[in-house]
């Protein structure tokens, strides 16, 4: 409705108007690597167990299987194309959607209660996206923006872990990881929904804009915390990313039905610093924790399968390798964290 006074002047600028009301757009959207993102997964494979989150009370390296399940949208509200580059090509594309993600982090395989042991709730304001095309056939086709304004992230630990830390006496029940964010995203040779084959690059990055409690997390000294511990305020803000996607729909084993697709990400994000813990012969061991920026590695290799329709969505299975910070709730005060397995992709 904000958008009706700019196209008032007679009735035909006003109908393409309308028109774009819960019309869809196919570009500024996630990458496939990109963590965190609104795009649907199941993903199944290994990684690392630390005592302080598993019921077993066991610290070995890959001790069993884990599940994470990222179910999201990015539901159309407006989009619109302005300008002509002929050949029916427009020369510009203004979009907005509003993003909504949930990511669990499951046990699946553990032979108590098989726990849910994180998960993490994204949601917030409208995005707004826009893309610029470019005339010709040369290697730059287009460039595309994302900005979303105020991004929510809440982040919970599964209830029979709460329950563990508590009953084993970990100085630290839980960590209310709570906070606002607004994050911008570049991109070169946007995908834009197209089989064709094609390179992509992004760069993105976040920044904290909530300042409650410590920072990027708070904690309740009468709730969360069984010491006197003193947990220090997060110095730093920002987080930045870069990403690059590979499709292919030519050539050995691709084609535009079956898109061969490389995808990944190097982000540098904030280790939080509050103490890890781990129980040696019943003897409790902290590893104190110091708040510090880290580079972190995701990797997807596989392919996307398309119907023989024109429309986009897509179902995906990859390869999935991951290196870095835990990515899950109170969990990001864990380095060299691997993952390694499959996953399964789904994109509307």
């Amino acid at each position: 409705m904000l958008l009706l006074p700019l196209f008032s002047y007679s009735q035909d600028t006003i109908r393409p108007v309308w028109d774009g009301f819960l019309e869809k757009a196919g570009y500024a959207k996630p990458f496939i690597s990109e963590i965190h993102s609104t795009l649907s997964k199941i993903e199944v494979g290994y990684n690392r167990s630390y005592s302080e989150y598993n019921l077993l009370g066991q610290n070995s390296r890959f001790d069993r299987p884990m599940v994470e399940m990222h179910i999201g949208f990015d539901a159309p509200i407006y989009a619109i194309t302005i300008g002509d580059l002929g050949n029916n090509k427009p020369k510009w594309g203004i979009a907005i959607s509003l993003p909504l993600s949930v990511h669990v982090l499951e046990d699946m395989w553990d032979p108590v209660t098989a726990p849910v042991i994180n998960t993490d709730y994204r949601f917030g304001s409208a995005r707004f996206r826009a893309i610029r095309y470019f005339a010709g056939n040369g290697f730059l086709k287009n460039i595309s923006f994302s900005w979303l304004p105020i991004f929510h992230e809440c982040t919970h630990l599964g209830d029979e872990i709460t329950i563990y830390r508590k009953d084993e006496n970990f100085p630290i029940t839980r960590i209310n990881v709570s906070y606002e964010y607004t994050e911008f995203q570049v991109t070169l040779n946007d995908p834009d929904g197209s089989r064709e084959s094609r390179q992509s690059f992004r760069l993105g990055g976040q920044y904290r804009i909530s300042n409650r409690g410590l920072g990027w997390f708070s904690v309740r000294k009468d709730a969360e915390l069984t010491t006197d511990l003193d947990i220090p305020s997060s110095k730093y803000r920002a987080e930045y990313y870069a990403e690059y996607q590979l499709q292919r729909s030519r050539g050995f084993l691709a084609s535009k039905r079956f898109v061969n697709m490389v995808s990944f990400e190097v982000r540098n994000r904030l280790r939080y610093g509050y103490p890890l813990y781990k129980k040696v012969d019943n003897v409790l061991v902290t590893t104190e924790v110091k708040e510090k920026m880290q580079s972190n590695f995701n990797l997807y290799i596989g392919y996307k399968f398309y119907p023989r329709s024109a429309n986009t969505q897509s179902l995906g299975l990859f390869f999935h390798a991951y290196k870095g910070l835990n990515p899950y709730g109170q969990l990001r005060n864990y380095p060299g964290y691997p993952f390694f397995g499959l996953a399964l992709t789904y994109e509307p």
